[in-house]
């Protein structure tokens, strides 16, 4: 945990203990387990006029999307927006990954996808944003199915020991929360005890996500810190992988190059899986990339590349000219499509290790864009020639790569170009 953290739980178990010392606890002397939970009710009238961002401060929501164990973007009276916990703090998930912070994001998940039905409710009256002015503070009900109760899933992460409390008081529920946290550090739950994380990287590698690798680069770019992190593989180029993830909740995809060198067996890394890998952090041209993959072994079976998922979904951003902008750091490695292209002037490469590659300079919507292609094939094993584009409006798929300072697209499969005309 961070110091503002740190600061946050103890003032909380100086709470807990305080209050669970005190005769109205509703734990017993003989420490029989309380499910705290299953006694909180929902303390207020809810209808589908009802209103959050007004002052009813409570309404029936949708899940849109989920971040974390402590951060859902839901729906609510028409409107998206980002939910953050009220009274808890979850391990962190994204970024730099800490123990339990998956599996309290995989349990927040489960619960609101599997939801018969969902309510957010504010501390009271309308809702308002948190210190960052971009996320609405919320309590999180959910029915588990049609007819049950509903539960206090901000009360349930804290006494499930997959959350520490935050801000004991002045909170709606701060009682129950307050002793959910010392009955859940009773029992060592999870992050209050010594218990393995199943879903936690316990090795000699920081894991993260590419996100925090982009952004992080310098620091991390040594070839005695290992990082692991999970990526969508989008494209293949010989010794090169292009990988992407999704910022959950800024909805931004960060991308990032694997190289995959001579002696790795990359079966694995086949587009559209989605896996988990360990490698080093290198800087190549100004841009990121991720080395020596063979390192690391992260399973008994020595394989530093597991499959997560197949057929997982590959974002492809349609970009205009102006936006292959180098400023943009994260554009970098992503994969884009640009539209109606008008080919003019080309030339092939003669020599060196990219022999029959394509450079071509053309215009979209007036302004000059220059596309490379690897070295391409039509199925029949015939290479891909000038002849083919010469003359052509076209669309294309391709990677965002940073060249002589500015930004091109490097097309890597025949199968990304569509003749338009």
């Amino acid at each position: 945990m961070n110091f503002k953290k740190i600061i946050c739980f103890l003032t909380f178990v100086i709470v807990a203990v305080f209050t669970a010392s005190c005769g109205n606890s509703e734990e017993s002397s003989s420490d029989a387990y309380v499910d705290y939970v299953a006694n909180t009710k929902l303390d207020q009238t809810v209808t589908t006029s009802s209103s959050f961002f007004g002052a009813d401060g409570i309404a029936y929501a949708k899940v849109v999307r989920c971040v974390d164990g402590d951060t859902v973007i839901f729906e609510a009276n028409g409107q998206q927006f980002t939910s953050r916990f009220l009274g808890v703090d979850t391990p962190e998930s994204t970024g730099q990954i800490e123990k339990w912070g998956k599996t309290a994001s995989y349990f927040t998940a489960d619960k609101v996808n599997n939801a018969a039905s969902i309510v957010v409710q504010t501390n009271g009256g309308a809702a308002v944003v948190d210190t960052t002015g971009g996320r609405y503070l919320t309590y999180v009900w959910y029915q588990p199915e049609e007819g049950a109760d509903y539960r206090l899933l901000n009360l349930e992460l804290v006494q499930e020991g997959l959350s520490y409390g935050k801000s004991a008081t002045a909170t709606r529920y701060s009682q129950q929360l307050v002793l959910a946290q010392a009955q859940a550090m009773k029992q060592k739950l999870r992050i209050f005890g010594n218990s393995k994380d199943p879903n936690y990287y316990a090795g000699n590698a920081i894991e993260c996500d590419i996100k925090y690798i982009i952004e992080n680069q310098k620091e991390l770019a040594s070839d005695t810190v290992k990082v692991k992190f999970d990526c969508t593989v989008v494209r293949n180029d010989g010794l090169y992988v292009y990988a992407q993830d999704l910022d959950k909740e800024t909805n931004e995809v960060y991308s990032i190059l694997l190289y995959k060198g001579y002696n790795l067996d990359t079966s694995k890394l086949e587009n559209g899986n989605r896996v988990s890998l360990c490698g080093n952090v290198s800087i190549y041209d100004n841009q990121v990339q991720i080395t020596n993959m063979k390192d690391i072994p992260l399973s008994t079976a020595l394989d530093n590349i597991q499959i997560l998922e197949e057929n997982y979904e590959i974002f492809t951003t349609t970009i205009t000219p102006s936006e292959l902008d180098v400023t943009n750091i994260a554009l970098g490695r992503r994969l884009v499509k640009l539209e109606n292209f008008v080919v003019g002037n080309m030339y092939t490469t003669q020599s060196g290790d990219s022999v029959g590659s394509i450079t071509i300079y053309g215009t979209c919507d007036g302004q000059s864009v220059t596309i490379r292609t690897s070295v391409l094939y039509f199925e029949n094993y015939e290479a891909v020639t000038e002849a083919y584009f010469a003359g052509k409006t076209i669309s294309v798929c391709g990677i965002v790569e940073l060249y002589n300072g500015s930004y091109q697209i490097r097309v890597v499969s025949i199968n990304d170009v569509t003749i338009i005309e």
